[in-house]
């Protein structure tokens, strides 16, 4: 990103408060666990609230890893004073509320709360093919979550509902689109697949059986959007071609889409195109970031990350490659778009 951009983003950010503390006075992280319950099925959600902070005090890791590079954060500090926006987190098949918490870290100190729940079924915690099946949850997962974070007395007061955001990553971009009014299409997904069905959403839904069941398809396509959230960040999302076109054109608040250069995972012509060309025009902004990777969304790997995985999980060593220096770029330059965006919603 060339300084002139650089600039102009930061200024913009600066005039909205979300300035990073090097360039104007900013807070510290802090991190809090959360739970929240569906009140109809009882599914129980549990995770991580990131937020602004003013106290003092040393940061530590959530958990310790020989593989990744666990973000710090003042564990359960008194939130800063102040009202501020809110991002939704989404993570991937398998992933966890931790794979995106460098970027809620780095919103957390520009004055953002990020409310971050585990999908049941689809965690790297809980792989339980019943509850990854009722994959329609997923979005209201978010809703639910951002009620119980709402309703929480050490955050719900400084949320300021008039502003707020949604990201996902993988799995987690089909999440915020159905969040954002997309249907999935069970029929007409399931003819893409009889061509395609080693694609890897393809092989993903019918490991979990997803659209099997009768029983199962008016919850599957039925409406999951919350209209509470303004705008939608789609981190080279996956199962684009899950949905009813005409319900991705439908959709009627902004979408930032973030595609993967690299393509070393999944194709952007099905997936991250896809879906910018399916929206609206003039509520879509699709950048295709050259140098990124898939899981360049995820954490920092540490140095000796690959080799273990190679090592002990052969295979899952994907997820580390070029996962230090040239990941630490790609988060700034994610974080860069990311702050702009946001600032042209939340003016």
């Amino acid at each position: 990103m060339n300084a002139t951009l650089h600039n102009l983003i930061l200024g913009t950010a600066i005039a909205l408060g979300l300035a990073a503390p090097a360039d104007a006075e900013g807070y510290s992280a802090a991190v809090a666990e959360f739970e929240a319950v569906h009140e109809d099925t009882g599914r129980t959600l549990a995770g991580h609230v990131w937020y602004p902070t003013r106290e003092d005090g040393t940061p530590q890791q959530l958990r310790g890893s020989a593989v990744w590079n666990v973000e710090s954060a003042l564990h359960g500090a008194r939130i800063a004073p102040g009202v501020f926006p809110v991002m939704l987190i989404s993570h991937g098949m398998y992933g966890n509320s931790l794979n995106q918490a460098w970027l809620a870290q780095a919103l957390a100190r520009e004055g953002v709360i990020s409310v971050m729940p585990n999908h049941p079924g689809t965690t790297s915690f809980d792989r339980d093919p019943d509850a990854a099946r009722q994959l329609w949850l997923r979005a209201t997962d978010l809703s639910v979550s951002l009620d119980a974070a709402s309703r929480d007395p050490r955050f719900g007061d400084h949320m300021d509902l008039t502003r707020v955001a949604a990201a996902g990553h993988s799995l987690g971009g089909y999440t915020m689109l159905s969040a954002a009014g997309a249907r999935h299409d069970a029929a007409g997904f399931a003819a893409k697949c009889q061509v395609v069905p080693d694609r890897p959403d393809c092989a993903a839904l019918a490991m979990w059986r997803v659209g099997e069941a009768q029983a199962d398809l008016a919850l599957l396509e039925s409406d999951r959007s919350d209209p509470r959230i303004a705008t939608f960040i789609a981190l080279d999302p996956g199962g684009v071609q899950t949905f009813d076109p005409d319900s991705l054109a439908a959709i009627d608040r902004p979408v930032m889409v973030l595609g993967a250069g690299r393509q070393d995972m999944l194709d952007q012509d099905v997936e991250a195109r896809a879906l910018a060309a399916a929206m609206r025009p003039d509520l879509v902004t699709h950048i295709e970031i050259p140098g990124a990777g898939h899981f360049d969304f995820m954490g920092e790997c540490l140095e000796q990350g690959y080799a273990i995985l190679a090592r002990e999980e052969p295979g899952d060593e994907i997820v580390c490659e070029q996962g230090t220096t040239h990941r630490a770029a790609m988060h700034r330059e994610i974080l860069s778009i990311i702050r702009a965006h946001l600032a042209g919603v939340w003016h």
